[in-house]
């Protein structure tokens, strides 16, 4: 699951370091998709809930995630997910820890760290969770946040789509293709239930992204599809991710910025 490309908040409301980036605690409200494909899952609920900090020399990000389904004629189901993940400003280092649960008592884990070198733009993955391995990135592969600077640059620049090699330990040591789709930028966008006083004013982006893995990458079907409205600013105010044939929406509920690290 590939949700850490779009968490990352930037803001001239606050001091901010040179990047451009500050630290957050955002708050999400989980529903069940209206496109939902899945007709016995009748209603979903849930929190997603992000930090977002400096660390100096990177940036750190805690993902919870709780979703209780409810399934018609059973019990419900509940699904759970921590993503911790650490990456260098110059976008070259990435650190993950990601935990996944269905309620059932199964539990999956994902932990590694991965490197770039700089003047071949080529790099590694390493990890040890669910078992050891390396594996090879494919040049100018881009973590987390690196990626997300990369749509709002284009967003800027009025380009409607851009893809790039992506990778973020969420669910395999395998980079993924990812296409983002960019729409027109929209001011004031009336799809949050509430004000958000740091978002009066700012213009934001419809944003598709499909994600394509081994052999789709050519070309094929895409494994997943995410659908975002994304601020000028960073901040995320929605997102449409699918579990399965299960579609969920996330729609920002609150927004704390946060002083930067004294660096």
């Amino acid at each position: 699951m590939a949700l850490g490309a779009v968490f990352f908040l930037l803001s001239a409301e606050v001091p901010a370091v040179a990047d451009g980036l500050v630290a957050h605690h955002a708050q999400y409200v989980l529903s069940l998709g209206r496109d939902s494909r899945n007709s016995q899952v009748v209603g979903a609920d849930g929190l997603m809930v992000v930090d977002f900090r400096d660390t100096c020399d990177g940036w750190a990000t805690d993902i919870k995630l709780k979703l209780v389904m409810s399934v018609e004629g059973g019990e419900n189901g509940t699904l759970e997910m921590t993503q911790t993940t650490w990456e260098a400003k110059d976008g070259k280092s990435y650190r993950y820890m990601v935990k996944n649960s269905n309620g059932s008592g199964r539990e999956e884990q994902f932990r590694g760290e991965a490197h770039i070198d700089p003047a071949s733009g080529k790099g590694k993955v390493t990890s040890d969770l669910p078992t050891r391995s390396e594996m090879a990135l494919p040049e100018h592969t881009l973590f987390p946040i690196a990626h997300t600077r990369l749509i709002l640059e284009k967003a800027a620049e009025g380009e409607s789509v851009v893809s790039a090699e992506y990778f973020d330990g969420a669910s395999s040591t395998e980079t993924m293709l990812v296409s983002a789709v960019i729409g027109p930028a929209e001011k004031d966008w009336q799809g949050l239930p509430k004000k958000i006083p740091e978002l009066a004013g700012k213009s934001s982006y419809p944003i598709g992204l499909a994600y394509f893995e081994g052999e789709g990458k050519d070309g094929g079907v895409p494994d997943q599809e995410q659908f975002l409205q994304l601020y000028d600013n960073g901040v995320l105010g929605a997102l449409s991710v699918s579990f399965g044939t299960v579609k969920v929406r996330a729609v920002l509920d609150s927004l704390q910025l946060k002083p930067g690290g004294a660096c």
